[in-house]
């Protein structure tokens, strides 16, 4: 007898799909830890060429380690535990300057959070809401809010808040780039939200890590930028015909 389907639509995915799924994230997880902890011996580069290459392979990891731990929605309202459980590891981890397990413990928090938001959305028109809304707070934050405020005047406490992205020939403590935990909550949201509403995963994902890359590209010559409003275009650039033709209503796991 086949097992319960965990995704949603025409395309279930069974309990194999769920354990070869959360295998490539252990796999991704696996690789973002030895690039971490190796990446001070590759060949330095131009700095900016540095960071746009460097970004790409952590951005890619952290996209297949949230695309494999998708099966973590079948935990329903436990997500809230994971996360619960998440927490004081990334706090004390990032205390201790323990950069691996902090970031794996962030990851794990904001896909956690992401997926048990995506499962609570009764409509695809309340996404998109949340995608334009997030935009605005991203955009003030950075600019004049909090997130500003916060690198003024205590920008040791941002790693607190963050996931490390080393650079090729520098140790963490000599260079790095950053990306926020909301930023892959959001992420994690929006990837949980084409599954609840049979939208394209594939071309989200892709769409996706390609906009937290031109983010950090676009940073390079500006400044540090809002991840948020990109990241929103994508999701509804890769489905903007699914999300205008009909309305859409939650598809739950059977």
């Amino acid at each position: 007898m086949p097992s319960a389907s965990w995704g949603s639509g025409t395309r279930p995915y069974r309990r194999t799909d769920s354990l070869s799924r959360l295998w490539l994230a252990g796999a991704a997880a696996a690789l973002f830890i030895l690039y971490t902890l190796t990446s001070r011996f590759l060949p330095a580069v131009p700095v900016r060429a540095d960071a746009v290459v460097s970004s790409l392979v952590s951005l890619s990891l952290l996209a297949l380690i949230l695309f494999g731990l998708l099966p973590l929605r079948r935990a329903g309202q436990r997500l809230l535990i994971i996360a619960a459980a998440a927490l004081p590891v990334a706090v004390v981890a990032s205390y201790l300057e323990w950069s691996s397990p902090a970031d794996l413990a962030k990851i794990l928090l904001a896909a956690a959070l992401g997926f048990w938001m995506a499962d609570q959305v009764q409509t695809v028109g309340v996404v998109v809401l949340i995608a334009g809304l997030s935009t605005v707070v991203d955009m003030y934050s950075v600019f004049a809010g909090p997130t500003k405020v916060l690198l003024a005047r205590a920008p040791q406490a941002v790693h607190y808040f963050t996931v490390t992205l080393p650079l090729f020939g520098y140790t963490l403590r000599e260079g790095y780039s950053e990306l926020g935990t909301s930023d892959l909550l959001f992420f994690a949201l929006y990837l949980g939200a084409t599954l609840v509403f049979d939208l394209r995963l594939r071309l989200t994902l892709v769409c996706m890590t390609a906009s937290f890359l031109a983010t950090m590209v676009i940073g390079l010559w500006v400044s540090a930028l809002p991840a948020l409003p990109l990241l929103a275009v994508a999701f509804v650039a890769a489905n903007g015909d699914l999300l205008w033709r009909k309305p859409h209503s939650p598809s739950r796991p059977a």
